[in-house]
């Protein structure tokens, strides 16, 4: 039903080219970054995942937890903070049996020299690791792998306190702090983005013992901001620094359940493989890759957490915006056009971690794995010790083609999806921000006759959007008052400009096509879409209208010029407009500027004869539009001195 416009109606405004080559701080890479490694945020206690099998070690050992911090070398002031948690199945690279598992893995290193470059700080951190991998049954692993999630969330707490009490060290803006997480580590983002009470912790049906008791107990491992518990088992935090965050993002991991989501919880944004095989995309079981048993049942990943978040107005201010980069357009034809989601899809039968790279010879080389303490050999007590052939195989066999490449390719990816809502959500867009207008005219509610005449022309005028020194192009949409837009009637795009004005005999023609009957009100309404490379947005509402097709009942005068008088003109307050007596008499003059802007509408005059106020007209000249009752036409040019 569509009609585009551009070509058949002639457009009062100058069509304007968006400068591609234009670079936006936080949203692309505008800086070189400067690396500090192995820096000490936190000590804290982990449980040794051999405890109780291997005689004479301790069940629980001292961890210092350590992180990278990439900072951008020439974006000044304060700048928002990411921390990123990597994956690893809470347990080292290869004894997890994969290729990761620490904060130097190639894909946490990449993406966060890629945020860095755009202008933010990033915290490439570790966090605690630690439980026992060989287990079966399915309710001690539950358990195990609860408590991992939870020692990890308390650890990003830490993480958050440890840079708000260095905030000047790291020219850091601490009302801009975000989480993210890979695999694993988004396991952890997600439970921050949503886990703010003790009964999301110890109440979940899903994670309560055979007795009812609580897998995890705050009184024994401390609240979930990483304060209280006993001391053995959590080092406490400095609590009169807040761990607060603002956002999150994760690609890979899932969500341990979706009724952590209430109206306090963070806005999140997710990538996820779609044929994920060992955390559902959807809603399902999450299964250990070391045992292939199901650890939680009905997690959830992004496939439906983002639906939820988007439903539920915690993502608000990430949806005010349209994203027109090409990879959110690519994300929306995945996600059945739901926002800060992006499915990546595979030809494989399953594929779960396509932005991660190793060098293979160097991990095969790798014979004998232990942890904390394990013998080199093997069996011991059950316990094998990894070795990175194994852990080569089984990466490969979940991201078929590995290959630097590739998975720089997806790591621009996620930063390009990324960087953009981050900066929407934290008002870093700069040049690029488009901000929330209004309609003006036709007024809401308006009503307005069309007639068959190209002399009489319809002025539509809107606020800008865009902010002072940018540019931004504009769409007019018109569509049936039953319609939403997804199809409009008509759709007009527009240069750089805050008006558009379109010829009568257009707009008839346009009517007739729509099958409006004669003389009869359409109601419609209408509403304008702003664009810049980079985000659109929609005025504040949409304008219904009611548009009349005027059906002349008699013989119509093609031109009436040579039967309507204008003066004095110039003009200064009063202007009469007098029609010849053998003509319809006059029923409405319109007054518009040389840009085609409305400046006055008389109605309803039914007279041969009438008397005009001008006295709110500024100096210059006007072009008059008089149109009797018959529909007919004529324009005169007015000035007023």
């Amino acid at each position: 039903m569509k009609k585009n416009l551009l070509k058949s109606i002639a457009i009062v405004a100058t069509m304007f080219a968006i400068n591609a080559n234009a670079q936006v701080t936080f949203i692309d890479k505008v800086s070189s970054v400067n690396v500090t490694t192995n820096i000490l945020y936190d000590s804290n206690a982990a449980v040794n995942i051999l405890a109780g099998q291997v005689p004479g070690l301790p069940p629980l050992f001292s961890n210092k937890l350590r992180c990278d911090v990439y900072s951008p070398a020439t974006v000044s002031g304060k700048k928002p903070l990411v921390i990123l948690a990597h994956t690893g199945s809470y347990l080292p690279g290869i004894v997890n049996k994969q290729t990761t598992g620490t904060r130097k893995d190639s894909s946490i290193v990449f993406l966060a020299n890629e945020l860095a470059a755009r202008g933010y700080v990033v915290a490439a951190i570790d966090y605690r690791s630690g439980w026992n991998p060989t287990t079966t049954n399915q309710s001690a692993a539950t358990e195990q792998l609860l408590k991992a999630t939870y020692r990890g969330l308390q650890d990003v707490g830490n993480a958050v306190r440890f840079f708000r009490a260095n905030q000047n060290t790291y020219d850091i803006d601490t009302a801009k702090i975000i989480i993210g997480g890979q695999g694993t580590g988004g396991y952890i983002s997600y439970a921050a983005a949503t886990v703010s009470t003790r009964a999301d912790i110890e109440s979940n049906l899903k994670f309560l013992r055979n007795d009812l008791s609580p897998m995890v107990s705050m009184d024994t491992l401390g609240d979930w901001t990483g304060l209280g518990g006993l001391p053995m088992l959590n080092f406490g935090a400095d609590a009169s620094v807040s761990s607060k965050a603002h956002m999150t993002f994760n690609f890979g991991g899932a969500m341990g359940d979706t009724a952590w989501m209430k109206a306090t919880s963070l806005p999140i944004v997710s990538l996820q493989c779609t044929k994920d095989p060992f955390a559902p995309y959807r809603t399902g079981n999450v299964i250990v890759p070391t045992t292939g048993i199901t650890v939680i049942p009905n997690a959830s990943g992004a496939g439906h957490v983002i639906p939820k978040a988007n439903a539920s107005g915690i993502n608000n201010k990430l949806n005010s915006v349209l994203y027109n980069d090409a990879i959110s357009q690519r994300a929306l034809t995945v996600s059945n056009n739901e926002n800060n989601l992006f499915g990546f899809e595979s030809s494989f039968p399953f594929e779960n971690s396509p932005w991660e790279w190793w060098n293979r010879a160097i991990v095969q080389g790798i014979t004998a794995v232990p942890y904390a303490g394990s013998p080199a050999s093997a069996p011991f007590f059950g316990f094998i010790p990894a070795n990175g052939r194994e852990a080569d195989s089984l990466s490969m066999l979940t991201n078929p083609n590995m290959s630097d490449v590739k998975a720089k390719a997806y790591i621009d990816t996620i930063a390009k999806f990324v960087a953009p809502r981050m900066a929407v959500q934290f008002n870093l867009a700069g040049s690029a921000t488009l901000n929330n207008f209004d309609l003006i005219s036709p007024a809401s509610g308006a009503s307005v006759t069309i007639y068959d005449s190209a002399a009489l022309l319809v002025n539509i005028r809107w606020a800008h959007a865009k902010v002072a020194g940018a540019s931004a192009t504009y769409k007019f949409q018109l569509d049936l008052a039953t319609g939403d837009f997804s199809d409009p009637a008509v759709e007009v795009p527009v240069g750089d400009s805050d008006s558009l004005v379109l010829d009568q005999a257009t707009i008839w023609g346009l009517l007739d096509d729509l099958g409006a009957p004669d003389n009869t009100p359409l109601p419609l309404k209408w509403r304008v879409v702003a664009n810049n490379s980079y985000f659109g947005k929609v005025s504040n509402t949409a304008f219904p209208i009611n548009l009349t097709k005027n059906a002349p009942t008699g013989v119509r005068e093609l031109n009436l010029q040579n039967f309507v008088k204008v003066f004095p003109n110039p003009a200064k307050e009063l202007v009469k407009v007098s029609m010849d007596n053998s003509k319809a008499p006059i029923q409405s003059v319109v007054i518009m500027d040389l840009m085609g802007r409305e400046i006055a509408v008389f109605n309803n005059i039914n007279a041969h004869q009438t008397e005009l106020n001008t006295s709110n007209l500024n100096t210059g000249i006007y072009i008059m539009n008089i149109v009797n009752n018959q529909g007919s036409v004529a324009s005169k040019r007015l000035s007023i001195n």
